[in-house]
């Protein structure tokens, strides 16, 4: 794509959101059961990106789905924070491409 003076770019104050600020462990340790608490947020995302073929317009859905991670985690801490750092420092020291191994 080519950038010209048509081309709308969204200012940094429309791509502003909460960052996910976990690791690579995490993320994988959670991956299974994040993938079903926002499968719609997520999905919606997708079919906007497929539908669209532009992410610039996609980006109400995208902070949908950060939004939603950031919930999933906020639970995940206050429900079971220590079983869950136990898994995933699990899947952290099993092997180097984070698959479990024993």
């Amino acid at each position: 794509m080519v950038l010209t003076a048509a081309v709308h770019l969204p200012e940094e104050s429309e791509l502003t959101v909460q960052e996910v600020n976990l690791s690579a462990a995490t993320l994988r340790a959670g991956s299974f059961h994040l993938g079903k608490y926002c499968e719609q947020a997520n999905n919606e995302f997708m079919l906007c990106r497929i539908e669209e073929n532009d992410p610039r317009k996609c980006i109400n859905e995208g902070k949908a789905v950060t939004a939603c991670t950031l919930n999933f985690f906020r639970k995940v801490k206050s429900a079971c924070l220590n079983e869950f750092n136990q898994y995933a420092n699990c899947v952290d020291k099993s092997s180097g491409d984070y698959a479990l191994q024993q």
